[in-house]
């Protein structure tokens, strides 16, 4: 804890196993608030599966989730969880899909249609309010999923590798758009990625984890890169190289025992 001010997010020797098979074991972490951190690791490491636990989706063997200063104990009312996959209800059109969180939440529909009018507003879908989600291209439907997640006003928002299948250039853009999002409002983002240069390019901080099973922390590098920053030249710049390849050095270890198992 910083002063007065609790992490967004704390696991204190956190553990998930499942069966006889051990995910992640004995993760210490935390999150402060309002920062953008980045979780990264070999496939299978258990990246998923510590945001599942942050969500309250899944509960730890053993160890302690804590959310701002509060142990976790069932589903985590402040955040919001943008998959890998989006949930878009193929019979609703994109106003009323970005509304859905609102309406679980027993908001009065006029009051939650105005504000998701102002949500495909806001996320550059402008006269595709009322299309459905087989009219919309994936670049489209992740932002009508980036609009599902902050129309909410989470205080945390976990992202689960959401542009992993885009293009390079449309993912280029939907990541301007997430760290617009994230300097306009304030919320602390938590983000799962398998790629190295998007954890870079995004995050105050990145998180390495190593190779499973039973996974655990094993580097935490802070991004000292100055914002607001330009993603389409940030990866030609030294000091980006430079952290590069001090991050690599780590995670490059870990995808090669992960290769071996």
């Amino acid at each position: 804890m910083i002063g007065l001010t609790p992490p967004a997010i704390e696991l204190e020797g956190v553990s998930k196993r499942f069966e006889t098979y051990t995910a992640v074991e004995n993760v210490s972490l935390t999150v402060a608030q309002g920062r953008f951190v980045s979780l990264v690791g070999p496939s299978g490491c258990g990246k998923s599966t510590l945001l599942n636990l942050m969500a309250g989706l899944a509960r730890p063997t053993a160890g302690q989730v804590r959310v701002f200063g509060e142990p976790l104990n069932g589903i985590n009312r402040r955040a919001s969880y943008m998959f890998q996959q989006d949930a878009l209800l193929p019979w609703k059109k994109v106003i009323d899909n970005i509304a859905l969180g609102l309406d679980f939440r027993g908001r009065d529909r006029k009051a939650s249609n105005r504000l998701a009018a102002e949500w495909v507003k806001r996320t550059g879908l402008d006269g595709f309010g009322e299309a459905y989600p087989h009219q919309l291209s994936g670049g489209m439907r992740k932002r009508v999923a980036m609009a599902q997640s902050w129309i909410v006003d989470p205080d945390l928002v976990l992202m689960d590798e959401p542009f992993g299948a885009l293009d390079v250039h449309t993912r280029l853009r939907m990541e301007g758009e997430i760290l617009d999002l994230w300097a306009a409002t304030g919320k602390t983002v938590v983000f799962v990625t398998h790629d190295l240069e998007e954890a870079i390019s995004l995050s105050d901080e990145v998180m390495v984890l190593s190779a499973g099973p039973a996974s655990r922390l094993v580097g935490r590098y802070e991004v000292d890169l100055a914002r607001p920053r330009n993603l389409i030249d940030i990866r030609t710049e030294t000091a980006f190289h430079q952290l590069y390849r001090r991050v690599w050095s780590d995670l490059r270890e870990e995808v090669l025992k992960s290769y071996a198992r």
